[in-house]
């Protein structure tokens, strides 16, 4: 398989630009540890504004994320010694800093890896434009400072220093211009517009893929936003803070750590709610803060606010139940050969709490109870999600990511769940409590026993499968696409949860429940159809 992929996104606040390599392989490729480059970071804070609010919270962000940088091997934009912090530069010391920046990774070479991380305010030159940092006198008319330090005229500079990799992370305040700027041009990429400050809150309009970018094979650029479309950021450090947690993390990859980030954020205790989001080019392996995770390898997402995928590859299988097969249930074919004509895609992991509350943000879906005050953790799963819940999320996703998301079929789901096994669990025809979340206190066939549990775990507690797909046994269960009668009245749920016997989380078993009835342990797993250019002929 491959994936040619690049994913435009709507808007928010503190942007993040990564060069970097084919989405898929970007998202888990590469040696299990981080190869050596190179790697020099700028970090600049403005907070003492003559013509805006002033700010106190971007000093600490700044120290936070130098703090991070120097613990992951990184050293200053001047090439030597610790990371430092530059504070309140106006427009010549940016210019002068940024240029200084480029120059060094330049030095440095193609392998390196350069991060420049703003916090302060920013300007969204529009609703349909780029952002623009904003130095310390910079006056209400930002547009002289749009042609040197937009987000497309950082990028494209940065990369003409031959880094491999370069990260811009920019932390700004919302500045909203009402009227859409006029059209850049490929060779800035600026737009008149004037800002207006939002006291207490950071966030950005709508950023487009910069004009005239042109990258070497081995580059490619990810933008991430601290927040959503429309959406404020507000200036308490919690992006921050957990930004430069993630960049300590090892054992994920940059895209890992972005994700986890927008996932913690979203999830973060406050007044205010953000979902980090981003957009992204790419075209090749992914680098690491720290370490790389060596079971990453073939995973994507179309967008920032996308599950993790995986390509289930096509092929024959046995499809249902034996007759002598212990607990067998009486709507379970007999089993027999069926076949998948085509690949298709399929979630690695049950749709998590911090994803549905995107679709929650967006008002395309319903809040729902979860079991956070059991385990508060953004990677336990949604639960108490009806048939007709799932549906209007994998509709809010296909809108979302520009492709055509679904629930999968009872065979995909089945034959995804073997992965090529022919017995009654993937693993075998045994269970113990080491294999999956359930009710470890009854027993399939003699299995040992557990102390009861009595909620669902993380959606990567267990190991996977051998497609390398997470708890398609137990933890929750799964809306399929199956119908349980004529009228499409109720549907098939498959998998088992938490709350199941043993003998449910065969991978035969059919569990039907009417189709708009919640229940706590019921969650979803997402599936989409491949594009012709993703399929390897």
């Amino acid at each position: 398989m491959s994936f040619k992929s690049f994913v435009s996104f709507a808007t928010a606040a503190r942007t993040l630009v990564i060069p970097l390599l084919a989405l898929a392989a970007w998202l888990g490729a590469g040696p299990a540890i981080a190869a050596p480059q190179p790697r020099l970071a700028l970090v600049i804070v403005n907070g003492d504004y003559r013509h805006f609010d002033k700010l106190t919270g971007p000093y600490a962000d700044g120290d936070k994320i130098a703090a991070a940088l120097n613990g992951t091997g990184f050293v200053d934009a001047s090439g030597s010694g610790a990371v430092i912090v530059h504070r309140d530069l106006d427009r010549a010391g940016m210019a002068a800093a940024i240029a200084a920046f480029k120059a060094q990774l330049a030095d440095a070479g193609p392998k390196a890896f350069g991060m420049l991380y703003y916090a302060g305010h920013g300007a969204a030159l529009g609703s349909f434009g780029d952002v623009t940092l904003v130095p310390v006198d910079a006056d209400k008319d930002v547009v002289a400072d749009a042609a040197t330090l937009s987000r497309a005229a950082l990028t494209r500079s940065l990369l003409g220093s031959g880094a491999k990799t370069v990260l811009i992370v920019l932390d700004m305040c919302r500045n909203v211009v009402a009227a859409p700027p006029a059209e850049p041009t490929a060779a800035d990429g600026s737009a008149t517009a004037t800002a207006d400050t939002q006291p207490g809150s950071r966030g950005l309009a709508r950023v487009v893929h910069a004009p005239g970018l042109s990258l070497r094979p081995d580059q490619g650029y990810l933008v991430a936003f601290s927040t959503s479309p429309d959406q404020a950021a507000f200036d308490d450090g919690t992006f921050s803070k957990v930004f430069a947690e993630e960049i300590r993390r090892p054992q994920q990859n940059i895209a890992d750590a972005l994700k986890r980030v927008s996932d913690r954020v979203a999830l973060a205790p406050g007044k205010s709610f953000q979902k980090p989001t981003f957009d992204y080019g790419l075209q090749g392996s992914a680098p690491c803060f720290v370490s790389c995770d060596a079971n990453a390898g073939g995973r994507f997402f179309d967008c920032a606010n996308c599950p993790y995928m995986r390509v289930v590859p096509a092929g024959e299988f046995l499809f249902g139940s034996p007759a002598g097969e212990p607990q067998r249930g009486g709507d379970e074919p007999v089993q027999a050969t069926a076949r998948i004509d085509k690949p298709f895609a399929l979630g690695v992991y049950e749709v998590t709490v911090a994803e549905w509350a995107a679709c929650v943000r967006d008002k395309a879906c319903r809040a729902i109870s979860d079991w956070s005050k059991e385990n508060p953790n953004p990677l336990i799963p949604a639960t108490g999600i009806s048939y007709e819940d799932a549906q209007a999320f994998v509709a809010w996703l296909s809108v979302q990511s520009g492709l055509g998301y679904r629930l999968p079929t009872e065979q995909e789901w089945e034959y995804a769940d073997r992965a090529g096994a022919t017995t009654i669990f993937p693993w075998g025809d045994a269970i113990t409590p080491s294999d999956a979340n359930y009710d470890q206190t009854a027993s399939y066939q003699k299995s040992a026993t557990a102390p009861y549990r009595g909620y669902p775990e993380a959606v990567n507690a267990y190991p996977p499968n051998g497609f390398g797909l997470y708890q398609m046994q137990g933890n929750v269960w799964e809306w399929s696409q199956g119908c349980a009668d004529q009228g499409c009245a109720s549907h098939i749920l498959r998998g088992g949860s938490f709350e199941s016997t043993p003998a449910e989380l065969r991978s035969a078993n059919r569990f039907a429940v009417a189709s708009g009835r919640r229940r706590d342990d019921a969650g979803l797993r997402v599936a989409r159809d491949l594009r012709a250019d993703e399929v390897a002929e």
